[in-house]
């Protein structure tokens, strides 16, 4: 079973959580988070992650740690934690994969399932396996962040790869870096959260105006009675 790293608020979440718990998923830990514990990290996930490696398990990483924020839905910058992972067990295989079609079922900006899409014979999700990608021009050296970072992209090259071959169209060069080119998910999230907090106005006004009209209704029958 790939052990694969989630969101550690999952974990609190009854019955999921326990799900998770019991298939050895691994709890990403945040700062600032109620569900982070004292000594919870993203270094204590990278370690809890190695030990799985260290231990002849499996795991399944997204580099880029959530959605792309390239508004062609091209891979972006990633992060560096699975190169630090295989850099450090020269015996683990790394394989990189694509997929293409999720973008139909789930909604890259709030990350909520579009319920209605599921079962539809129109939707598909496709996945592409690669060939094993070859680090060895990365082992033996002096890790910093500049070798970490050459070593993240020719991870990144290879699933970008796999994925050309599941999509249409050309991508994009240099790859999209929300610390450069910024982060649109903040700008959609802002005006839906301006939507949802104006549509809940509206439904207060209108609640308030339908209990008047009952109560009105109320006077007026009333009268009619007497």
């Amino acid at each position: 079973i790939p052990h694969t790293a989630a969101k550690a608020d999952l974990f609190t979440i009854p019955v999921l959580g326990w799900a998770l718990r019991q298939l050895g998923q691994v709890p990403v830990y945040r700062p600032g988070v109620l569900s982070t514990p004292a000594d919870g990290s993203s270094l204590s996930t990278l370690g809890e992650l190695s030990d799985v490696i260290g231990s002849g398990g499996s795991v399944l990483m997204f580099p880029e740690a959530t959605f792309t924020r390239d508004p062609e839905q091209w891979p972006m910058r990633a992060k560096t934690g699975a190169v630090r992972l295989a850099l450090e067990h020269p015996e683990a295989v790394v394989v990189p994969f694509a997929h293409w079609g999720n973008e139909e079922l789930i909604n890259k900006w709030n990350g909520k399932i579009e319920w209605r899409a599921i079962g539809r014979s129109r939707t598909s999700v496709r996945v592409r396996f690669g060939q094993p990608v070859d680090l060895s021009d990365f082992r033996g050296r002096v890790v910093t962040r500049d070798l970490l970072s050459e070593a993240t992209e020719c991870l990144m090259a290879a699933i970008t790869s796999e994925l050309t071959e599941l999509r249409p169209g050309v991508p994009r060069e240099p790859r999209w870096d929300r610390e450069k080119n910024g982060d649109p998910y903040n700008k959609i999230d802002a005006r839906n959260q301006a939507r949802a907090k104006n549509r809940g106005t509206r439904l207060r006004s209108f609640g308030a105006a339908g209990l008047g009209c009952v109560a009105l209704a109320g006077y007026y029958m009333g009268r009619r009675r007497k």
